[in-house]
């Protein structure tokens, strides 16, 4: 009878972590936003994030892409969608911080008009060119940028995204021009890049690996102030002289601003159970991501000093959208 009464009770426990989490969302469908196009790095994320969740809070919760103005539309629409839980945003270091010390217009604040609720992953980049590049190093694409100012040309997801300022970062610490060449989104970026119709960028490694291993692209150099595991012995672009240049990117879920106290708790819980899930986890490894363990007003005190790090980069050079 002992034995018995223990199962019993270990199965009501059981049941009663999605009866709650249930409970505590509202019963209705719930659109995850995405600012990029669908095929990049965010959005391979929001969608392992959304099969999680819904699982988890025993809602439907469906991938939205809203691509453009370097995820910002997306962003915008959610800072200014009901605080009801119908709308989340999987959210990138781009439009939730970058956007903030670069664009001179933005619509929304990221610090009090969006919720943040969990960041999810910290993302790695490395320079790149195509397989048939004549250059073979980073100092090799700098010196043909020095001798022909305008002739290198790199790819971005976007004004204002992390592979546009990593690139203008590099090129400002050579003392070279680079001509920028954005797309809406990592994956149209990527195409042209594989295409040779640009020259370079500095992408995720979720972009970049596949190519890599397929003879596709050549890698120059890791843009992190750190090697990375997946190539340790590939220099960093401070190594090889080029400052403190540390391309990374983040992603996270976020809500609109007044997103009531227990949907922000039970969101930041589902995306700590999301974490230990091995489709999950899968995903994360792929693109040698680090699982991100930051929640609700830390979360928001991060991304707080990101925006202080992006304006302490970009200066005065802030642009209209």
């Amino acid at each position: 009878m002992i034995a018995r009464r223990t199962l019993s009770a270990a199965a009501l426990a059981l049941l009663a972590t999605p009866a709650l989490a249930q409970t505590a969302w509202p019963r209705r469908p719930v659109r995850l936003l995405v600012g990029f196009a669908p095929g990049g790095f965010t959005d391979i994320v929001a969608r392992a994030v959304a099969e999680q969740y819904s699982q988890i809070l025993g809602v439907n919760v469906v991938v939205e892409n809203r691509s453009g103005a370097s995820g910002t539309l997306a962003t915008d629409f959610v800072a200014k969608a009901p605080a009801d839980g119908s709308v989340l945003l999987l959210g990138h270091s781009t439009p939730n911080a970058v956007a903030a010390a670069l664009f001179s217009n933005l619509p929304y604040d990221p610090l009090t008009d969006l919720t943040p609720i969990a960041q999810i992953a910290v993302h790695p980049h490395l320079l790149v060119v195509p397989a048939s590049s004549p250059h073979r190093s980073t100092e090799a694409l700098v010196a043909a940028a020095r001798a022909q100012p305008g002739s290198i040309s790199f790819s971005s997801a976007g004004i204002g995204s992390v592979h546009h300022v990593a690139c203008a970062t590099l090129a400002q610490k050579a003392g070279v021009e680079f001509v920028h060449v954005p797309y809406r989104g990592s994956a149209p970026a990527m195409a042209d890049l594989l295409a040779g119709r640009v020259d370079m960028t500095i992408d995720g490694v979720s972009a970049v690996a596949g190519p890599i291993s397929e003879g596709k692209l050549r890698p120059l150099a890791a843009g992190t102030l750190a090697r990375i595991d997946r190539w340790p012995d590939m220099p960093t672009l401070q190594e090889q002289g080029y400052g403190e240049i540390d391309a990374m990117s983040w992603v996270g879920v976020f809500g609109p601003a007044g997103l009531p106290p227990e949907l922000v708790q039970a969101a930041a819980a589902a995306a700590d159970t999301a974490l230990k899930a091995e489709g999950m986890q899968r995903v994360l490894q792929a693109g040698s991501s680090l699982p991100a363990t930051r929640r609700g007003q830390e979360f928001r005190d991060f991304v707080a000093l990101e925006i202080t790090r992006y304006q302490a980069v970009l200066g005065n050079s802030r642009i209209a959208l």
